[in-house]
């Protein structure tokens, strides 16, 4: 099979996904919108596509002068960018592939949609959006981005949180997992360096990532536990120091150095022998889509915690591989954490237990089913 990805940018979480379709003697190829700081080319060099040299104009001109104070005005082109037409064509005329995947409803996937259409390429959507949720939006707008994006859906996320109650199925909506590929299994590894529990996090240094919370979540634990924080975070704007400079501060005045560790702008190898050192991962951010670090924690055999507000807080089988807090919720988070780290030998059990989770249900052929499922839908209602 032949396989074309479109994505904003080449995310890490996209490596075991490629690694995987090689690996099956596919042939893949990844179009990107533009190249991130961070990026792991191990298994596919994605092609830059762009922007339209008059949207390039117009990001400049939104960016750093209409909103220039505005940290997320960055984000505008991600919904709104407008690709170089003629270029993008000649790239899916060329590979011509079997299938094509297309990131998020935007004006970029519009375009792309519609060029796969004349060249008879069938699509797929892949978004964030869980497959239960909230009623969906009716109104004229949205069906006609609806009716301009791709029919069928595929989605790591299953559910925002663990709770279903109110939600409903999307009829054209397929879970396909994050992959993980297992890391270090439990025996190989060893727990509590330097004789205390060592707790990790990782994110953009931003404020919807809570590491305020977390770090007084850790101070107010540590009069019972010897516990080690280290925080693992991206520094690529002014917003993003800033707010790391205000983190640092607080920990200098609260006398946390030795507690407390800040790490920034790692690789992907360095993020891999953080997980080594550690013994618990944490997820506190609000606003999370869908973070795969929950499964790159278990998959070096560390129990992981995470907060409602993440599209793959149901990823964790909770009082098993780890738990679940309320969204925004320091009391909740230091609930949680403290069920895990009063009791050693338990939080390697968890830790076993994740990593038998990841290697049971995070792999690709749990992806691939989905591919083949929809290919098999879509073949039948023709």
């Amino acid at each position: 099979m032949k396989v074309l990805y479109m994505s904003h940018r080449y995310h890490t979480n996209q490596t075991t996904i490629m690694k995987g379709w090689k690996e099956n003697g596919h042939e893949v190829r990844f179009l990107s919108q533009y190249a991130g700081k961070v990026e792991d080319y191990t298994y596919v060099q994605p092609i830059v596509v762009g922007y339209s040299r008059l949207f390039m104009a117009f990001d400049y001109l939104y960016v750093h002068v209409i909103k220039r104070k505005d940290p997320a005005a960055i984000d505008m082109k991600l919904k709104c960018g407008i690709p170089p037409l003629f270029r993008l064509a000649k790239y899916i005329k060329e590979f011509h592939p079997d299938i094509a995947i297309i990131r998020e409803r935007s004006i970029y996937t519009i375009c792309m949609n519609a060029i796969c259409r004349l060249y008879h390429i069938p699509t797929i959507l892949y978004n964030l959006s869980p497959v239960w949720d909230k009623p969906k939006k009716m109104d004229l707008a949205h069906k006609i981005v609806w009716s301009l994006t791709p029919k069928y859906r595929m989605t790591p996320t299953n559910l925002v949180g663990i709770d279903f109650t109110g939600l409903v199925k999307d009829e054209y909506g397929y879970w396909a997992p994050f992959l993980m590929e297992p890391q270090v299994a439990p025996e190989e590894r060893a727990y509590f360096a330097d004789g205390r529990i060592n707790i990790f996090c990782i994110g953009k240094y931003q404020e919807r990532k809570n590491h305020q919370m977390m770090i007084e979540a850790v101070e107010e634990l540590l009069p019972k536990y010897n516990l080690h924080l280290t925080i693992a975070g991206e520094i690529s704007n002014a917003f993003h120091e800033e707010y790391y400079q205000n983190v640092v501060r607080y920990v200098k005045e609260h006398q946390l150095e030795d507690r407390v560790t800040f790490l920034v702008n790692l690789n992907r190898q360095q993020v891999s022998e953080e997980y080594k050192k550690a013994d618990v991962y944490v997820v506190p951010s609000t606003g999370e889509p869908a973070s795969i670090t929950v499964i790159e924690a278990m998959a070096h055999s560390i129990p992981a915690v995470s907060g409602t507000d993440n599209g793959t807080a149901s990823y964790i089988d909770y009082g098993k591989t780890g738990y679940v807090f309320e969204d925004n919720d320091k009391e909740d988070l230091k609930d949680k954490l403290e069920k895990i780290i009063c009791d050693k030998d338990n939080l390697k059990k968890m830790g076993a237990a994740g990593y038998q989770h990841v290697k049971d249900h995070f792999q690709f052929k749990n992806y691939y089913e989905r591919i083949v499922e929809i290919q098999e839908r879509r073949r039948k209602e023709r």
